[in-house]
């Protein structure tokens, strides 16, 4: 097949733009792709497929965000963080199986019209798995853990290894919530195992000042959570801060997506890089729960791979990527950061933070057929990105592995 439009940007190395371009797919993966009239001369008895008025484009990778959750941000919302996981607790009392699924297929549906391709999904209820597997999208699956109770027994909980995916789309790994909600024997246990199997994991870090205090056994509100589950606040984690108590465990590593990473240190910065950990980058969620702002540029200068999250419903007010995209160009371009800066973020960057750099996030030959369409900007002020990040809120063409997954 050849798709045709009047624009193509790849997002790959040099962030090449075609104008009148084309790309050739062949067996899921993007075979060629160029100028209109070079594609047409090398492979002129392809099926063609035209795309009006339209800017062809890698598809958007969601790395981090919780598919099972409905929308409940304004009913639990908090002037501060603890007491915000706490609303999310006695919320999700209230709801059942039948709401996630709901909520699920509801957000996966959102997911595919806006452009997102791939995602980075934390499974708490089991709900997802299936509902990813017949979507479409490419994923990887974060099962979660949370298990502060099971202390240096010897004893590895059951269930701790993530089942295995019989979908060649969806990739299994394994989140452990946070520092603070699973205890040091069970994240050893997690990271031996990740390690031995080469299993991505996902993890909440660093995300607030409660988070760093409670480290630190300064007083903070999260004395709260650990009353409500019952757990003994000397089983909390003891460091100067989040990053350096799983430096000290042994548990960083390249296969680890450090989420939110908002509290950090200059130090924290230079063990996040000399461990080549990746983040996932939330920013409405951040402002939504008041955890502050990530240091982006900090981590960009670093080297360090940096991908955009939408985060869930319960923190953020869509799960679409171009609406995380623009608040995040809004808060950062006071830092140098542009708007080409932002989208590659959504695009390459997020699938380096997955790992996934050598299979998506570009458009070159040799990669997988994971491609969006999107309307081309009624304003042209001469900066393509720029008027994409202004006006693009949906898409016009959906596609995984070279089959559409969705056209208007």
């Amino acid at each position: 097949m050849i798709i045709t439009s009047a624009k193509i940007i790849t997002c790959n190395s040099r962030a090449t733009i075609f104008t009148d371009g084309a790309i050739v797919i062949k067996k899921g993966s993007i075979h060629a792709v160029g100028s209109l009239r070079n594609i047409m001369r090398q492979f002129s008895d392809e099926k063609i497929f035209h795309l009006q008025n339209a800017l062809l484009m890698p598809g958007l990778v969601n790395t981090h965000t919780h598919l099972e959750l409905p929308a409940l941000l304004h009913t639990i919302r908090s002037k501060t963080f603890p007491d915000w996981v706490l609303n999310l607790i006695a919320a999700k009392n209230k709801i059942d199986n039948k709401d996630y699924s709901t909520a699920t297929l509801n957000n996966i549906n959102t997911l595919i019209q806006t452009g997102t391709t791939t995602v980075g999904e934390i499974c708490t209820h089991g709900i997802s798995p299936a509902f990813l597997k017949r979507s479409g999208l490419r994923s990887i699956l974060y099962y979660e853990k949370i298990n502060m109770k099971s202390r240096e027994t010897g004893q590895v909980p059951k269930r701790l290894l993530p089942p295995g995916s019989d979908s060649v789309l969806v990739q299994s790994g394994l989140s452990p919530h946070a520092p603070y909600t699973v205890s040091e024997f069970i994240l050893r246990t997690i990271r031996k195992a990740a390690q031995k199997r080469r299993i991505p994991m996902a993890m909440h870090i660093a995300e607030s000042k409660d988070e760093i205090r409670l480290l630190q056994r300064k007083s903070s509100g999260l004395e709260k959570l650990y009353q409500f589950a019952g757990w003994d606040l000397d089983w909390a984690p003891r460091g100067a801060s989040s990053f350096e108590y799983l430096n000290r465990i042994g548990f960083l590593s390249p296969n680890l997506l450090a989420v939110h990473a908002v509290q950090v240190t200059e130090k924290d910065i230079a063990i996040i890089q000399k461990k080549k950990v990746s983040v996932a980058h939330c920013p409405r969620s951040n402002k939504v729960t008041g955890v502050g702002r990530m240091p982006l540029k900090k981590f960009l200068d670093a080297g360090i791979a940096v991908g955009i999250g939408t985060d869930s419903l319960v923190s953020s007010p869509t799960l679409n990527m171009w609406d995380e995209m623009r608040y995040a160009y809004r808060i950062h371009r006071q830092d140098g950061l542009t708007p080409k800066d932002i989208i590659l973020l959504g695009t390459s960057g997020g699938a380096r933070a997955m790992g996934m750099d050598e299979q998506i996030g570009s458009i070159a030959p040799g990669m997988k057929a994971d491609v969006i369409a999107v309307s081309l900007p009624a304003k042209n002020t001469g900066d393509l990105y720029s008027d994409l990040l202004r006006e693009t809120k949906s898409c016009s063409m959906s596609m995984v592995n070279g089959k559409f997954l969705y056209k208007t």
